[in-house]
């Protein structure tokens, strides 16, 4: 399969066109993770954009006692260091690979050199990036929503 190919069955070329995705192909680098391998660290900075091909991410945030709390697994087709892709702030969290995996690295240079040449692809791949981010967002709200319904039933019922 194409990298285009790739891409295209991603969250990403769910907002992009079949072309899209070949112009994308030309500017992305491949790296396969052994199980266990990090992607990347909380407070480093990349300025990349993650797109899961193959296997499972996990979403690792490190706690000052050395132990580590899961928040999520990245599927197959999910994009990760979107916001420091946009931002090029540190990374909040640790990605590990939870299998071995197969990862698109689009670099922010690389992005931003299609400006020029292809406004198009770049206004579809912000668009993207920005609905993943929302749909994350929504996420997070609902298990918020969860976790405080579930301290006040726990609280009220204690009195």
């Amino acid at each position: 399969m194409s990298d285009a190919e790739k891409i295209a069955h991603t969250v990403l070329g769910q907002d992009v066109t079949i072309e899209d995705c070949e112009v994308l192909a030309n500017a992305v680098e491949t790296r396969q993770l052994k199980s266990g391998e990090i992607l990347y660290e909380e407070g480093t900075k990349d300025d990349t954009l993650y797109i899961l091909i193959t296997g499972k991410l996990n979403v690792v945030k490190m706690l000052s006692s050395g132990k580590s709390v899961h928040i999520d697994t990245l599927k197959e087709g999910a994009m990760s260091g979107e916001l420091s892709f946009i931002d090029g702030d540190s990374h909040s969290l640790h990605i590990i690979a939870k299998s071995d995996s197969e990862v698109l690295l689009l670099h922010r240079e690389k992005f931003e050199s299609l400006v020029e040449t292809h406004p198009l692809v770049t206004f579809h791949v912000m668009r993207s990036i920005l609905r993943y981010s929302h749909k994350l967002q929504r996420k997070m709200n609902a298990k918020y929503l969860e976790m405080t319904r579930l301290v006040q039933n726990q609280y009220t019922a204690q009195y």
